[in-house]
């Protein structure tokens, strides 16, 4: 099944990366995932200081900052900034591609939100743009998975117990765990993780973070 595959893809990330605890009052949290960006010519990309003017005799040209660069394919196209208040955006990426029309890198991104304000919130009518980012949390009984308001209640007979989740509340191991809220004015958060595992002290959740900066 699906879900078995993930579990697999999930344990070994819990081997390689320290999975966050409950989110704290004044603290900060951080998503990372690939990037995988199409800029068409005269436009920028969203929320990032990088246009693209189109091609040259020398390659691609690209505003970075409002400085002209000239790009090749392989070649680095980064930025970073804080396109809203205590919202900072790392961008790492290389050219695979451009013509005339648009132009095409891939790479990775990071998303660091400080002081993060999570209530439930439906996902934004317009996005401007989005980043989907691999997560693995281990939570501690009685502390809130990072970036929701839903915190772990513990085990129980019906399954782990999650408090301020709409609706049922118990979810058993291989079973989805949907969230959507809002995180800062104008970025949200789509978490879809499933149970990896539960007993009466910890529970351990494996899945995606779409984070989604609106108009």
């Amino acid at each position: 099944m699906a879900w078995r595959n993930l579990v697999i893809v999930s344990l070994i990330l819990l081997l390689l990366v320290s999975c966050a605890g409950g989110q704290k009052a004044n603290s900060s949290i951080s998503y990372s995932g690939p990037a995988n960006f199409t800029i068409k010519r005269g436009e920028k990309l969203p929320f990032a200081e990088i246009s693209y003017l189109g091609v040259g005799p020398q390659g691609a040209e690209v505003l970075i900052a409002g400085q002209k660069a000239l790009k090749q394919k392989g070649d680095s196209l980064d930025w970073e900034g804080f396109p809203l208040p205590e919202v900072e955006l790392k961008v790492r990426t290389r050219i695979i591609n451009f013509n005339s029309s648009a132009l095409n890198s891939v790479g990775f991104f990071t998303i660091n939100i400080s002081k993060p304000l999570p209530v439930p919130a439906p996902p934004p009518k317009e996005a401007t743009i989005k980043f989907t980012a691999p997560v693995a949390y281990r939570i501690n009984k009685g502390e809130v998975v990072p970036g929701t308001t839903i915190r772990y209640g513990g085990k129980d007979t019906a399954g782990a117990k999650f408090e301020g989740l709409e609706g049922y509340p118990y979810r058993k191991t291989g079973d989805s765990l949907v969230y959507t809220g809002k995180l800062k004015e104008k970025v949200y958060l789509v978490l879809n993780v499933r149970v990896l595992h539960y007993d009466q002290d910890t529970v351990t959740l494996s899945g995606t973070a779409e984070i989604i900066f609106s108009k």
